[in-house]
């Protein structure tokens, strides 16, 4: 029975790792745009002067 719990135990820190994992992949495609956004910003700020 202890050893049941304790690789219950595993596939659920596995299950949130893979969901937290999965959460920041999603996140990196608005940040990396936001990111080039304000870059482009920053850039037609230096042209328009």
């Amino acid at each position: 029975m202890r050893m049941n719990k304790k690789g219950q135990n595993i596939i659920e820190y596995a299950l949130v790792a893979a969901l937290v994992s999965a959460a920041m992949i999603a996140m990196s495609t608005y940040v990396f745009r936001s990111f080039q956004a304000n870059q482009k910003m920053i850039e037609d700020e230096f042209q328009n002067n």
